[in-house]
């Protein structure tokens, strides 16, 4: 991948001895946080919940994902809520009691010997989406990659943001979750490969993994794992690229990794999330985040899922100004926040930027090709541009204006300062809102939970059976070859 951003100078993060958490006096739990549909509340005001317990559930057939307490209190209010990626749904408003209690359904599972079949319930029940951005149910991706037959797994490590730290803290904190977890999800899909696409520089990290696979090696048997090594480019772990950076192809519109490559991509902590389900019974209900700005040292924190930004910042960091522009995400493709005290993390929130505003005088395009160097999916963002602005619709969409992924590249790189992230994101979301059909993702009438369940990880419905090799042993190896240069 030739066109790209390489941040050779990443903000440093400290080593913290533990890592840090975050107990907040309230969280706000809004509904939506995965691509799709909102789940309704299951609770009222009043209301005493605990931490792991189901607050919100989907609507029978709905592709829509649980929500789940990440602190025990009481149920203060339910109200609406837009957040800023400008998604609308109910919230849940928790005040915290200050007793951590957790709910009884969350406890160390006495046998972790369980069936595929189980691995695919309990990741529905768990609420889990993809937490690199995407927001896509996990257990979607799941049944998706059973229908398209693919022949392994990628655990995505890939992270490349400047200002994102967040997935190597989980792999440094929990490397054996990881592995056991990416176990699990490819026992769920039917394959016995896996692969851990990873920067080649993150050598604490690898040997991290590499360690907790060689403590695994005598519990399990019969799957293999692989590293594949990248060099740490942005936006590197993007599935359009892995796609060209792994197999050599150009995925055409409406193609997937798993219908084209016979491949399917879990980012990091999504796996970690599996394998804490499976292992601790523990719903997905908190995350670590990365707060960091371009003038501070990097700092992670663990915080329970619909915890408020300006609590985080209250806590980790004394010193923001007025003057400082506040971002729901990374730097580049984040959304900046004008409400921070009313602005949960979700589960897909990777990060809070804190940016010196700076005014730029806007200029007319020079054509100097630099948003074309920068774009990493070989786009002319300048034609497209101008093709927006002018109304030409129909030819910026010739001109593959659907192919734009809001990386924010083009913007960053172009000294007119002008906006075609902005412009060109905004008009490819709309094209492809609804391009991803619900029952390609594996969700139908019968994949439903029932309103009102408090405990969801020991019961569930599974759709279908699909008996593989894996199924059938409880046996697995964990040897790992040389990794290979991409």
């Amino acid at each position: 991948m030739d066109n790209a951003l390489e941040f050779s100078k990443r903000s440093s993060f400290k080593r913290e001895i533990l890592l840090e958490k975050l107990y907040p006096s309230k969280i706000i739990l809004p509904m939506k946080m995965n691509y799709g549909e909102a789940a309704v509340p299951t609770v009222k005001v009043g209301e005493k919940v605990l931490i792991g317990q189901c607050v919100g559930a989907p609507n029978p057939g709905s592709f829509a994902v649980p929500v789940h307490s990440g602190i025990s209190g009481t149920v203060t209010e339910i109200k609406n809520i837009t957040l800023p990626n400008r998604e609308t749904c109910k919230a849940v408003v928790i005040e915290s009691d200050r007793k951590r209690t957790y709910h009884p359904s969350v406890y160390a599972r006495n046998s972790i010997n369980v069936s595929a079949s189980k691995v695919r319930g309990i990741v529905k029940d768990a609420g889990i989406v993809g937490m690199g951005g995407e927001g896509i149910p996990t257990i979607a991706k799941i049944n998706m990659a059973r229908r398209s037959g693919v022949d392994r797994v990628l655990v995505n490590c890939l992270q490349s943001e400047p200002f994102a730290n967040c997935d190597f803290m989980r792999i440094s904190e929990s490397p054996e979750y990881i592995i056991m977890g990416a176990v699990a999800l490819a026992g769920a899909v039917g394959v016995k490969r896996i692969d851990v696409l990873i920067s080649d520089n993150r050598k604490e990290e690898i040997a991290s993994l590499q360690n907790a696979m060689q403590m695994s090696a005598g519990d399990y048997s019969g799957f293999i794992f692989n590293f594949k090594y990248f060099k740490e480019r942005f936006p590197q772990g993007y599935y359009g690229l892995v796609a060209k950076a792994l197999y050599g192809v150009e995925l055409k519109e409406g193609e997937t990794l798993e219908s084209r490559c016979k491949a399917v991509m879990f980012n990091c902590s999504t796996v970690y999330s599996c394998w804490e389900a499976i292992a601790d019974n523990m719903p997905l209900a908190s995350r670590i985040i990365s707060v960091s700005g371009e003038n501070s040292e990097g700092h992670n924190v663990l915080v329970p899922i619909g915890t408020t930004v300006s609590e985080i910042l209250n806590t980790v960091n004394d010193n923001i100004k007025t003057s400082k522009r506040l971002v729901w995400g990374n730097c580049l493709t984040g959304l900046e926040i004008s409400d921070p005290d009313n602005t949960p993390i979700i589960k897909t929130t990777s990060a809070i930027s804190v940016i010196t505003k700076k005014e730029f005088n806007t200029s007319s395009c020079i054509r100097c090709s630099r948003c074309e160097d920068a774009c990493p999916m070989e786009l002319e963002p300048g034609l497209l541009f101008n093709l927006l602005k002018r109304g030409l619709k129909e030819k910026a969409k010739e001109e593959g204006v659907h192919k734009c992924i809001a990386c924010g590249c083009c913007s960053y790189a172009c000294p007119a300062a002008i906006d075609l992230t902005g412009t060109i994101a905004s008009y490819a979301h709309t094209l492809n809102k609804h391009k991803i059909e619900q029952n390609k993702l594996g969700f139908t009438e019968h994949s439903k939970i029932n309103i009102g369940s408090v405990s969801l990880l020991e019961t569930f419905e599974e759709d279908e059976v699909i008996e593989t090799d894996a199924d059938a042993s409880d046996d697995i190896v964990l040897p790992f070859e040389g990794g290979k240069l991409v």
